[in-house]
Formats: C-alpha cells, sequence, structure tokens
C-alpha cells in the first residue's frame, strides 16, 4: 500500500472517531434535569476505551481509530501425480502486502518460486509454505523445478 493511501485510511479512521465523539455527546448531552455533567466523554476517554464516566455508551468504547491491515493473499496448490490439481493458479497481489502460499504434493517435489529465488520442498505430509512480503513488483511462475510444470502465476501489482 502506497504511502499515500496509508495516509488516506488515517484520515479516515480519525474523521469517524471524532464524528462518533461527537454523536456521543449529542446523544447524551439530553437529561431532562439539567445535569450535563455525567454525560460528557472527553476524545481520551473514547479512544482509550474509558467507559467509566456515566453516560458513555458502548459504541463509544468499540470505536476503531487504527486502518485496516492489508488485504495480502493466502493460497494452498495441491499437486497430483507432478500436476496442479485444477491446473495452475492465478494469484493476484498488492505490492508490499503480505503473501502465504502452501504446496501440497503426493509426492517429493522441489517447488521453486522465481523473481523471489525461493526453492522449497514438498512431499506427502510435508508441505512446501511460501511465506512472504511481496515487494518484488511483476509476474512470477512457481513450478515443479525438475520438470518445469507451472503450478501458479503469482502478478505483484503497484
Amino acid at each position: 500500500m502506497e504511502r499515500r493511501q496509508r495516509m488516506m485510511l488515517l484520515g479516515i479512521a480519525a474523521l469517524i472517531a471524532v464524528a462518533a465523539v461527537a454523536i456521543a455527546l449529542v446523544a447524551g448531552g439530553g437529561d431532562d434535569d439539567g445535569d450535563k455533567s455525567t454525560s460528557s466523554t472527553t476524545a481520551a476517554q473514547t479512544a482509550t476505551g474509558d467507559s467509566s464516566a456515566q453516560g458513555t455508551s458502548s459504541a463509544e468504547t468499540t470505536t476503531e481509530t487504527s486502518p485496516p491491515e492489508p488485504q495480502g493473499s493466502t493460497e494452498t496448490i495441491d499437486i497430483k501425480g507432478g500436476e496442479p490439481d485444477g491446473g495452475a493458479k492465478d494469484i493476484k497481489v498488492t505490492k508490499d502486502d503480505p503473501l502465504e502460499i502452501t504446496v501440497n504434493s503426493d509426492q517429493e517435489l522441489a517447488i521453486h518460486f522465481h523473481g523471489y529465488d525461493i526453492e522449497k520442498d514438498a512431499g506427502p505430509g510435508k508441505p512446501a509454505v511460501f511465506k512472504l512480503k511481496a515487494d518484488n513488483e511483476g509476474v512470477f511462475e512457481i513450478e515443479v523445478e525438475s520438470t518445469g510444470t507451472k503450478i501458479a502465476e503469482v502478478t505483484v501489482e503497484p
């Protein structure tokens, strides 16, 4: 995710938090006895989830102010008889997002992830797990090293 996108998400999250505080203050300010001291909540109480002040609603304590985690991708590829079950997978991920690919195989095989130059062994009961940050842009193949059989194509987009 680019810096500009992260900053925009942080700004939106902050705006949502401010709106939640404003709504809570307006909703809690309708006391008939005129005593407003028990219905106000500070922004610090809202941000920390402090519900010790009277009149604090549960909506205020659940306001999330941090941006969402990167989506990334988690994929599983099953190899049977040296071929990808269901054909080669097309995997798309955004640059710098987490990527996890698990390769299961019914026989001992070396699996090579081109572009990231990672090779791992897969076999019965012993999957090859590629867990990384997708920091190289482009299109990369994952293949059975000994036969050159393509089992996946990974596209890392900006």
